[in-house]
């Protein structure tokens, strides 16, 4: 392989992005590389308060064909593209993590940062990018599965440590400041797992990923008395009450104000209103969502006051017959791993596990 570090669309690294960082071929510490991959902030999570998934990728794991040998895919590098569906395809995780809009997010960021390191044949082995978000720094890589074993995973997280210390410095004084960063991975290994926390940082937030084949998803078996209504304009704001009522006790709750959380469907092409619904039980009131897109199982929620009444999962057999007679073939969802009751739910159902994604943290002096 070349031992030149790049950025991802080829240009030589400038002075700042490799000045005191590690070198490479010739010097790679032996850690395995684990699976660091690209992430995106705000991708839902199935049984946790989040956002709104706004694309669906088939299944990359199951043989997907792949990128053609392109330059450029949808504005970005196809090499990076065809890098980020190998580590899926080998790792599992978030489909999404291989769509060219997804990636864009971190690897075509403003203000962010590139570096890369290419095969003989001109095709990508490793690569990382590091960008600002908020007042803090999000550090992403991806290794090429067939490159690991050779240390990369480890220089490609140090290279971007070290780009977040500088991108968090304030050019000195006597007291350095403290850099919040966020390392990403849409793709949790074992190896990476003990990379990360062999660097001091630790794991702040964690999601299983899980699909499911839509073949027959059974019967939905209601309480007796209870009623089923779809999302519309008269009813997203008692999802949204419900919604609110089912996680506002779950931890990181983000509270969101009903007109943004229903703007975040409603503005989205991918949400299905029709594999949507609320079910509401007599001298109760409404008590259970289900919100739905393309591909995906958002989020599911029950009111504290209605749980074991087997609510949770006549909403997951709704919405997902009501895919299948739409004519999907799979859905996905992700759902928090401090959240094993559900977890445990959706495996019931049929729904296998396909990775993890994560987030890891720690403040780096600079």
């Amino acid at each position: 392989m070349t031992s030149d570090w790049t950025t991802v669309d080829g240009r030589p690294l400038p002075a700042e992005a490799t000045d005191g960082l590690p070198t490479a071929a010739g010097g790679l510490p032996t850690t395995s590389a684990g699976g660091l991959t690209t992430a995106s902030a705000g991708v839902p999570s199935a049984a946790s308060a989040g956002g709104l998934p706004t694309a669906s990728a088939g299944d990359p794991s199951a043989g997907s064909a792949g990128v053609p040998s392109a330059a450029t895919v949808d504005g970005l590098p196809g090499a990076l593209v065809r890098l980020a569906e190998r580590c899926v395809r080998a790792d599992g995780g978030m489909p999404l993590a291989v769509e060219p809009w997804f990636l864009r997010r971190r690897w075509a960021a403003a203000d962010g940062q590139t570096f890369a390191l290419r095969g003989d044949d001109g095709e990508l082995l490793a690569a990382g990018a590091v960008c600002p978000a908020g007042d803090g720094v999000i550090v992403t890589g991806l290794v090429d599965p067939a490159a690991r074993g050779r240390g990369l995973g480890a220089e490609v997280l140090d290279r971007g440590l070290a780009l977040a210390r500088s991108a968090g410095s304030n050019g000195g004084g006597a007291e350095r400041p403290r850099v919040p960063v966020t390392v990403e991975t849409e793709s949790l290994t074992a190896e990476g797992a003990a990379l990360f926390a062999s660097r001091g940082l630790r794991q702040a937030f964690a999601e299983d990923v899980m699909r499911i084949e839509l073949k027959e998803p059974g019967p939905a078996n209601w309480p007796t008395g209870a009623v089923v209504t779809e999302w519309s304009e008269k009813t997203a704001g008692r999802f949204h009450a419900v919604y609110r009522d089912s996680f506002k006790d779950r931890p990181g709750f983000p509270d969101e104000p009903a007109a943004e959380w229903i703007a975040e469907y409603d503005e989205d092409d991918e949400f299905r209103p029709g594999w949507s619904v609320l079910v509401t039980l007599p001298e109760v009131g409404d008590v259970g969502f289900v919100t739905a897109a393309l591909g995906w199982i958002v989020q599911v929620g029950v009111a504290p006051s209605a749980r074991g009444r087997g609510i949770g999962a006549a909403l997951m057999r709704e919405s997902l017959a009501r895919m299948a007679a739409d004519g999907a073939g799979e859905a996905w969802l992700n759902v928090n791993v401090n959240n094993p009751g559900a977890a445990g739910l959706y495996r019931r159902l049929g729904f296998a596990d396909r990775g993890r994604r994560a987030r890891y943290t720690n403040e780096l002096a600079s």
